[in-house]
């Protein structure tokens, strides 16, 4: 009897080893994948750009209260300073996959409703502290959320926000943070904004604003 004991000890003894071993296989192949994973986002870079942001009309680089340059989309005299504030101004929005769903920017920019009947008069004082842009449009504009869907105004049901005008800061620094881009409306015989916030770093086109003075 005792030797059966020991024979059925034995055998529990290996099934619990070999259960262990594949077990430990299992989860050393789960790191592995994990690992792999992490490695593959840390070498993809995303674009966090807001997609209802289209390439302007005419583009105005402001310098406190007085215009410091502005040039156009279809200039009659050959100006590369467009195609080069827009290719700057778009690889602002691209950083690491990794870093920017840890940052949690990788969902999306966020629209301020709560901004929406802020005039473009009150934000001015704060864009007039340092360097700014204004993007212009001949056509009128519709924002949108992230997702694609028209944002309708919380004031007037089922009215999209139109705008032939956005405005947004020159970063000092060297930073990848919340940049606020201010699209300007007209309501009421008046001009008011819309705050959208995203993730990006503007301070390359602030190191190279020399080239965009006129």
């Amino acid at each position: 009897m005792p030797k059966k004991s020991l024979i059925v000890d034995e055998t529990v003894a290996l099934r619990q080893k070999k259960t262990t071993k594949i077990v430990a296989l299992c989860l050393l192949s789960l790191v592995f994948v994990i690992v792999v994973l992490v490695v593959i986002a840390a070498c993809i870079n995303t674009n966090l750009k807001p997609n209802f942001i289209q390439d302007p009309d005419r583009i105005i680089v402001y310098n406190q209260n007085s215009t410091y340059g502005q040039f156009s989309k279809n200039a009659s005299v050959e100006d590369s300073r467009y195609d080069e504030f827009m290719n700057m101004f778009n690889e602002s929005f691209s950083n690491n996959y990794l870093v920017a769903l840890f940052s949690g920017s990788l969902g999306g920019y966020e629209i301020d409703k709560e901004s929406e009947r802020t005039k473009l008069s009150a934000i001015q004082e704060e864009l007039q502290k340092g360097f700014y842009v204004q993007f212009v449009y001949t056509e009128p504009q519709t924002l949108k959320y992230s997702n694609g869907d028209i944002y309708n105004s919380i004031y007037a049901s089922a009215t999209p926000i139109e705008y032939t005008s956005l405005y947004f800061t020159l970063a000092e620094v060297d930073d990848f943070a919340t940049l606020d881009i201010y699209v300007s409306y007209k309501a009421n015989n008046d001009s008011y904004v819309v705050k959208v916030s995203q993730k990006a770093n503007l301070f390359n086109i602030y190191e190279n604003r020399l080239q965009f003075r006129s």
